[in-house]
């Protein structure tokens, strides 16, 4: 009996279940090049790590608002920065660059007249992000209570 060679793709992990789509090429907000260099093309990985942002992370902005206002500036200074690395280890650029910009204001001046509108540009980078995350995968993030 002779043996068959294996497949062409006999090295790439089998689909999980609710991963038979592939990621698109271009997610609004994240370099998805980047990101699969860092995960060496798993985009199940991809696609846990995103379903993990948009359920914790959809509502940052709004919860970074809510502290600013109730003066709470450590706290939005904490999620902030927060924001900032989980969404630079996600490829979430424009999402890194505005916490990054809200948490340099926060900390230098969070009575400032600069905060509101980086928390603006925050809320709408973030939103974008997870409009086309929200469609990448099919369902809707979760939302903080």
């Amino acid at each position: 009996m002779t043996e068959t060679p294996p497949p062409d793709n006999a090295n790439q992990r089998p689909a999980t279940p609710g991963s038979s789509r592939r990621l698109p090429d271009n997610l609004p907000g994240i370099d998805i090049d980047a990101f699969r260099v860092m995960v060496r093309g798993n985009d199940d990985m991809i696609r846990k790590l995103l379903s993990k942002f948009a359920d914790a992370y959809g509502g940052k902005a709004a919860e970074i608002a809510a502290d600013v206002a109730a003066g709470n500036f450590q706290q939005a200074i904490s999620t902030a920065h927060t924001l900032k690395g989980v969404s630079g280890n996600i490829r979430a650029t424009a999402v890194f660059e505005a916490a990054k910009a809200l948490e340099a204001a926060l900390k230098t001046a969070p009575e400032g007249p600069e905060v509101e509108p980086l928390l603006n540009d925050l809320a709408d980078v973030l939103d974008q992000v997870m409009a086309g995350l929200e469609d990448a995968l099919g369902h809707s993030p979760n939302s903080p209570a």
